[in-house]
């Protein structure tokens, strides 16, 4: 199970994955990983820092409907990834505004993988009070464990 912490427009995540690093981190960026994990949404882009992040998938403009972008922070393979996360603009008007920081930190323990999940919303930002009540019944760190867990 996860532990939650709540923090001023700040939520953390952590679960203790029985797997190694680069299983936990395929689940996290890739788009096999993503697709399982993420509502079958492909991730998208280079990973360099400042470059451009897209969630994509099935939706109102079809298979390839853009739900989520931004812009990659942070990108050390195996260890830290940190991008900045926006809502599409279909599903948030003030999309260029309003964000949230999402970090993932995989920590080795032993031959397992503690995965530190980290979200960080702007002021205003609806998504912060959504993930508040949610996140914690979510199956999205669930998932990302029964990805990785089941190579």
């Amino acid at each position: 199970m996860q532990d939650v912490q709540l923090g001023r427009n700040q939520l953390t995540f952590e679960s203790l994955i029985q797997a190694p690093k680069d299983r936990v981190w395929a689940a996290i960026t890739t788009s096999e990983g993503t697709r399982e994990t993420l509502f079958g949404c492909s991730i998208d882009s280079t990973f360099e820092p400042g470059a451009r992040i897209e969630f994509r998938g099935q939706g109102a403009d079809g298979d390839n409907t853009l739900h989520v972008y931004g812009f990659v922070r942070l990108y050390e393979p195996n260890v830290e990834f940190a991008y900045e996360q926006h809502a599409a603009p279909a599903y948030d008007p003030n999309h260029e505004t309003t964000y949230c920081d999402m970090t993932f930190k995989l920590i080795p323990e032993g031959e397992a993988t503690r995965l530190v999940f980290t979200c960080n919303w702007t002021a205003g930002n609806r998504g912060y009070e959504h993930a508040k009540a949610s996140y914690p019944e979510s199956d999205y760190m669930d998932a990302i464990k029964r990805f990785a867990e089941a190579r």
